[in-house]
């Protein structure tokens, strides 16, 4: 990062959100850095309060370090700890090789406000490090170093004395080996904050209000977690400092050593020279069953337990009307899929006036509009001819009929294929969401006789008409989005606890009707598998996007793992899958898909071998991934092949990695992947999100989404493809708490965190530029280019507006003073949609003016924008 002693005179971009988003210019002097308690650069170390503790390891032999503040907590090297030469002064403690310094008790008193700094000087980078802490019994109260899930140094604290709730403070740099680095953690829980400054200057900022007192050793060189001694630092560690109380930016960038001019706010975006394009397949969609994403979800299917296979003791959510009797039949199967069917006695009181049969209550009702056309497919039987039946959507009650159609009668056998009807709503229906379907008849000569149900199905109108098809509101919300792929079917969907209940794409393809289902008994309810095969692929196509096809890999959720021969018939049954998928009509299961109503074969780029398969203790995956590899790539060598753990025995093509994090924790990752190997595997982050919120994200969590979103795109040369999860939530059903949409059977809304992405996706250029932000801890940032067109996308998680001075460099000409900000902001962390108000945030556009080569951007507090400029 530039390091100016000052800055252009600067015209002002202000972008105010919901409140207005017309702009204010004026000339504006820059911001102060957060805490700074003035403007002088005469701040001398006279300047700095006493010290609770002080090691500058300049003995540079024996196995102590004495503590120069007089508090006298000597520091005991211990293990591998040795001496090297210093950063300030002679001598460093020297940790290259292992070992920690360690004195007794803790050396100050972190319930109140403290700071802790240091010098350190990394051998090695990746994994947690900690240079300084102070033990609790179960974790330590603060850990300054190194953090793998942020790939940067960072100065964390818990909640309390226990593994959950880190707040983090996190860089805005990247980490680099063989180079002294000056660290400095405040607390002030007082205040409500921690923050990070690096080399003076403010990097991090976090929100932060339970202190508490660490009452173990202080530790320099390792940290404690879980009980146990972990994070050991790799490298040197010099001049480690302790003050019970809140440092200011002057007196840290005394201990720097750095002009107090150097640590002013700037976010400077190096126009003249892109870092890398954009991945073009970058965004996209993740789906698993979960939730009831599927059934009662974006598969329009209205009929719960249409098969009558969702139980084997009962017909869970069939119920009698008119004094039926209903049993499940297992001697009268549809077919071998369907091996049983809803066996209705109907009583000797049936015929006019008095009709008989059963109801299905649906996913939580069956809904009703006006004007509205269904598809009703059954198939039935009876004792003897009886007829007619009537099919009919009603209210709960029976008292009022929305719409019905009647067959005119049913024979003594199952039909080849199901009866279909169609049922109108007139234009004076009302909106209900708690209807009923309704399967009766009063014909009298019926009475005491049987009826024999199998495959009741009742579909609304669907996106494309799609016979089999989708729901129409939850789709053009996914539409929007514009996605690249849809990975699919997820997921512990993918696996199920057992391998009985994996999700086995040969029992969902051909007629619904001849689908056995499956219990989902990942998320703890029955699949139909009418959202099998070729509906995720009709679902892809209608989007104009491409499938990432996850294929079962021998491993289930409760540990069951295949090696060996025993894996050859799931290998082969993921060529197989392939085959549906791409195969030529002359092939066989190319022929399938054709029977199945798709002659033409599928693009396929990429295809997942598991899920999640670092779950896998028996270490296998190794073996079975290279069984996969060696058989799709000797009969599919173009195919792009996703791990989901690390394998050493082939090289994928890029490996998945999913990271559910706190918001704030999100925030401080937005550079996990600025420092990673250039070299190395790409990634596939086929799930993230920032967990907070039920049942769809607040906008705190959609601010940690949008941060990690802007490092995933800053870094889309690594991270090639992304895509958030879980993508749905029934309101009736939310077992995972954070999803990005949710809806009833009536309605559906969608999430701040939706907004956040679609506002950093859809305005994207083709070219990232490089973009570096100074002493803006709270601030998260990347710029993109397409042609004349500059995107600036930044994240403002503080609670307080910000004034960031923004610098163009490399500007061949100008810039048009006239620019577009698009704005997501809200007046609180926990604000959110929700079914009765789906539009409480949504981002607002407005023209800007004062854009130039040097100019200020005012951000609303807890705010996503994206500013296009026009270059010129």
């Amino acid at each position: 990062m530039p390091a100016e002693t000052g800055l252009p005179r600067r015209t002002v971009l202000t972008a105010l959100g919901a409140a207005s988003l017309a702009g204010t210019f004026a000339a504006a002097a820059p911001a102060q850095a957060a805490g700074r308690s003035g403007t002088s650069a005469d701040a001398t170390a006279s300047d700095l309060p006493a010290a609770a503790a002080h090691w500058t390891f300049d003995e540079g032999s024996g196995s102590s370090a004495a503590d120069s503040s007089g508090n006298a907590h000597t520091a005991a090297l211990q293990g591998a700890a040795a001496w090297d030469t210093g950063k300030i002064g002679a001598h460093s403690l020297s940790l290259t090789v292992g070992g920690n310094a360690s004195a007794t008790g803790p050396a100050l008193n972190t319930s109140e406000a403290f700071s802790v700094a240091a010098w350190v000087n990394l051998s090695q980078l990746g994994g947690y490090q900690t240079a300084v802490s102070i033990d609790g019994q179960v974790v330590s109260a603060f850990y300054l170093g190194l953090r793998d899930d942020t790939g940067t140094f960072a100065f964390a604290r818990l909640a309390s004395d226990a593994t959950q709730g880190a707040a983090v403070a996190a860089a805005a740099s990247a980490p680099t080996t063989g180079t002294w680095t000056h660290l400095v953690g405040v607390s002030d829980p007082s205040a409500g904050v921690t923050r990070l400054y690096v080399n003076g200057v403010l990097e991090g900022e976090s929100d932060y209000t339970a202190g508490w007192a660490g009452t173990g050793d202080t530790a320099i060189g390792r940290a404690l977690y879980g009980g146990g001694h972990v994070d050991q630092w790799h490298g040197l560690i010099d001049d480690v400092w302790m003050f019970p109380t809140a440092l200011t930016s002057d007196q840290v960038a005394t201990l720097a050593g750095v002009p107090v001019e150097s640590t002013t706010p700037l976010l400077s975006v190096d126009v003249a020279n892109p870092a890398h394009a954009v991945s073009p397949i970058l965004p996209g969609l993740m789906f698993e069953d979960i939730n009831h994403s599927g059934e009662g979800g974006i598969y329009a299917e209205l009929v719960q337990n249409r098969t009558m296979m969702a139980s084997d003791t009962s017909a869970v959510h069939w119920s009698a009307v008119g004094g039926t009797t209903l049993a499940l039949d297992t001697t009268t199967p549809l077919n071998d899929a369907l091996n049983r069917s809803l066996k209705v006695a109907l009583p000797s009181g049936t015929g006019a006036g008095s009709r008989a049969g059963v109801a299905n209550d649906g996913f939580w009702g069956i809904p009703v509009r006006p004007r509205t056309t269904y598809t009703a497919r059954l198939f039935a039987k009876a004792s003897h001819r009886i007829g007619p039946l009537t099919v009919a959507v009603e209210s709960a009650d029976g008292s009022t009929v929305y719409a019905s159609a009647r067959l005119h009668h049913v024979g003594t056998d199952f039909p080849d294929r199901p009866f279909e009807l169609t049922l109108r709503t007139g234009p004076r229906t009302p909106v209900v969401g708690d209807a009923r379907l309704t399967v009766t008849t009063d014909d009298p000569s019926a009475a005491g006789g049987t009826l024999w149900l199998q495959y009741v199905s009742l579909f609304p109108p669907t996106y494309n008409n799609r016979p089999n098809g989708l729901r129409i509101d939850l789709m053009e919300k996914l539409v929007a989005l514009k996605p690249k792929f849809l990975r699919f079917p997820g997921g512990n969907f993918l696996e199920g606890n057992t391998i009985a209940t994996r999700f086995n794409w040969k029992n969902t393809i051909g007629p619904a009707w001849e689908r056995p289902g499956h219990m989902d008994d990942a998320w703890g309810y029955w699949s139909t598998d009418g959202l099998g095969l070729l509906e995720y692929l009709h679902w892809v196509e209608d989007m104009h996007a491409q499938p990432v096809l996850a294929v079962f890999a021998g491993y289930t959720l409760k540990g069951e793992h295949v090696t060996g021969d025993a894996l050859t018939p799931y290998v082969q049954d993921a060529l197989d899958e392939i085959e549906y998928v791409t195969g030529p009509v002359t092939s066989t299961w190319g022929a399938k898909r054709a029977a199945d109503g798709h002659p033409e074969p599928f693009p396929l780029e990429f295809v997942e071998i598991g899920n999640e398969d670092w779950f896998d203790s028996s270490g296998s995956y190794n073996e079975r991934f290279t069984a996969f590899y060696d058989a799709i790539k000797a009969k599919y060598p173009h195919l792009k092949l996703i791990a989901t753990a690390t394998v050493t025995s082939r090289t994928p093509d890029l490996i998945d990695e999913h990271y559910y994090l706190a918001p704030s924790a999100a925030q401080a990752a937005t550079h996990k992947y600025d420092n990673r190997d250039r070299a190395s595997t790409k990634v596939f982050v086929g799930e993230w999100a920032a967990q907070e919120g039920r049942p769809t994200p607040d906008l705190n969590a959609a601010l940690g989404d949008a941060a990690w979103l802007a490092g995933l795109i800053r870094n889309s040369d690594q991270v090639l493809m992304e895509c958030y999860a879980p993508l749905f939530s029934h309101v009736k059903n939310n077992v995972w708490a954070t999803n990005l949409i949710a809806y009833d059977n009536l309605t559906s809304y969608v999430s701040p965190s939706y907004w956040a992405q679609q506002i950093l996706t859809s305005r994207l250029g083709t070219t990232v530029l490089p973009a570096t932000t100074r002493a803006l801890p709270v601030i998260a940032t990347v710029a993109t280019r397409a042609g004349n067109r500059l995107y600036l996308a930044v994240v403002n998680s503080g609670t307080e507006k910000a004034n960031v001075p923004v610098e163009l460099k490399g500007l061949t000409k100008g810039v048009k003073k006239n620019a577009t900000a698009t704005v997501l902001t809200g007046p609180s962390r926990t604000a959110t949609n929700t079914l009765t108000e789906p539009t409480a945030l949504v981002p607002r556009t407005s023209t800007v003016t004062g854009a130039a080569a040097a100019f200020t951007s005012t951000l609303p507090p807890l705010s996503v924008t994206v500013l296009e400029l026009v270059l010129t």
